[in-house]
């Protein structure tokens, strides 16, 4: 591409968001990618800019110029694995607090993926919408732990009680979570080592987009202590983004934590918007949504409440295990468990082909060890969720798993 195509491009981009010039690079960003994304469905640049964008200035800045480098020479991308299509801009389609207005929007909805959004203020910003791609790898985990150093080196302690320090202790169950990811074999990383309220406050920027899921480590407080244990569990609880599809994953973390003794406190899954109500705000959750990426506070438990303490120090391995548990479980990852042995019967005559497969491991990928070519019985003595099937089975036989959608108890 010339240097005068370059420079047309950024006169156009000027034209669009010249307000991020020195203040949200990705947003230049992703208007430049956003002409890259559609340039090949018309038959030249100009063909391009005419139709899709608004009419050019006469002036642009380096800022621009520099977006358009990033991308057209150097394959910068601001969605890595999506194509940015359409954008529209806060004035019109925000719902006044950055989020997209999905009534407003709904055709947009309709026939694209959301992507995420830029902005400097609740006021000026872009949503960005087009198709993702299938993403190279399969799931990723990133656990964050809440409060801790700030960006002026204080140190947050979050809620205090009982002796003890949330900060501390988000630390300390982040680093279980890791240990029992790597046991389970999920993938997962874990947030540099800070405040990231304070760090994102300042105007530090992260890039979420390779993780399918940020799990950020809190515990909570309430009004009323209780520093000497009255039997009563005051339990856990999750905040997602209501610009999430669904709470399946918060679900099943929640629901694993109460099989271990927790209970639901408020709501259980609490659903929430851009939280003006509370002091911090969730300010690491609306920069990780603005990415695309699915994110949820744990409230572990209330570090105010002698009996919530107890249950979290006797169990914090298990919490560990049950929060990943859940994962597997919400997001369809392979994950087994023991059960009492069970008998279920297989009916041929309802599967295509009339045929099941057995499978070396519990998912459609793996190799068939066998196949079932006739109505029978078996016995079933560990279950798997996972890709391709509801539920999986291993036969007691020894000769593999099954899917235990085409079964009946």
């Amino acid at each position: 591409m010339t240097t005068s195509e370059l420079i047309k491009i950024a006169k156009v981009i000027y034209a669009e968001g010249g307000i991020f010039s020195g203040k949200n690079q990705n947003a230049l960003l992703a208007i430049a990618q956003c002409i890259h994304d559609l340039l090949p469905n018309y038959d030249n640049l100009d063909c391009c800019l005419k139709a899709a964008f608004t009419k050019p200035t006469d002036q642009y800045d380096p800022e621009c110029l520099q977006a358009v480098r990033d991308v057209f020479e150097s394959g910068k991308r601001r969605f890595q694995d999506a194509e940015i299509l359409q954008f529209r801009s806060f004035t019109k389609y925000s719902d006044g607090n950055g989020q997209p207005d999905r009534e407003k929007l709904a055709d947009l909805f309709a026939t694209y993926d959301y992507l995420g959004s830029d902005s400097i203020s609740k006021e000026w910003g872009h949503l960005y919408f087009g198709k993702k791609k299938e993403k190279n790898m399969s799931f990723r985990l990133l656990v964050m732990a809440g409060h801790g150093r700030n960006s002026d080196g204080s140190w947050d302690p979050g809620a205090v009680g009982n002796g003890y320090q949330e900060a501390n202790l988000t630390r300390e169950l982040r680093d279980l979570i890791k240990a029992a990811a790597d046991r389970a074999g999920v993938p997962c990383d874990v947030a540099p080592d800070r405040n990231h309220y304070s760090y994102f406050k300042h105007g530090g920027q992260y890039d979420f987009t390779p993780y399918t899921y940020v799990l950020e480590v809190h515990f909570n407080a309430s009004a009323t202590a209780d520093f000497a244990g009255d039997g009563k569990m005051k339990g856990s609880m999750v905040y997602i983004d209501k610009s999430e599809t669904g709470h399946s994953v918060e679900d099943a973390i929640l629901n694993n934590l109460y099989s271990i003794g927790s209970r639901q406190a408020w709501d259980g899954v609490v659903v929430t918007q851009r939280q003006e109500s509370y002091k911090n705000g969730l300010m690491v959750q609306s920069k990780v949504r603005a990415q695309g990426v699915s994110h949820a506070v744990l409230e572990t438990c209330f570090v105010t409440d002698q009996d919530d303490m107890d249950w979290y120090l006797v169990n914090k391995s298990k919490i560990a295990q049950a929060i990943i548990a859940g994962i597997q479980q919400g997001f369809g990852l392979n994950y087994t468990k023991a059960i009492t042995p069970y008998m279920v019967k297989v009916d041929v005559s309802s599967i295509p082909d009339h045929v099941l497969n057995i499978r070396e491991q519990p998912t459609i990928n793996s190799p068939v060890n066998g196949k079932i070519t006739e109505t029978m019985s078996l016995t079933i003595i560990e279950e798997a969720s996972g890709k391709g099937a509801k539920r999986w089975g291993k036969l007691k036989s020894g000769a593999g798993w099954i899917s235990l959608d085409y079964t009946v108890r």
